[in-house]
């Protein structure tokens, strides 16, 4: 998971809801880009529903529980394997994103 200014890019073998402008999309990952208070990014844990909310507000993303900045967020404490560092080669088998 990579959060530059406006745009987040995550991998596809993630289970996601989102709403954005997709500004790039390759075979493993899609970045996005948020646009107004319209523009998230859900990610889904298959044990806990919803394991994640991140929302576009002020010109930046944040955590939709404490309103802080995604930035900084340690998205490993998901149990969701390392989404910090994005893999190019990674091509594991998972439900396809949905918009």
């Amino acid at each position: 998971m990579k959060i530059e200014e406006k745009k987040i890019t995550f991998p596809k073998n993630l289970t996601v809801k989102y709403a954005g402008k997709i500004v790039e999309e390759t075979e493993t990952e899609i970045t996005i880009e948020g646009e107004d208070e319209e523009s998230y990014l859900k990610i889904f844990n298959p044990f806990r529903g919803v394991a994640k909310l991140l929302m576009f507000e002020n010109d930046q993303w944040v955590d939709a529980e404490t309103s802080a900045s995604a930035a900084n967020f340690d998205f490993s404490s998901l149990g969701l394997g390392d989404l910090s560092a994005l893999s190019a080669g990674d091509q594991a088998d998972s439900p396809e994103s949905k918009s």
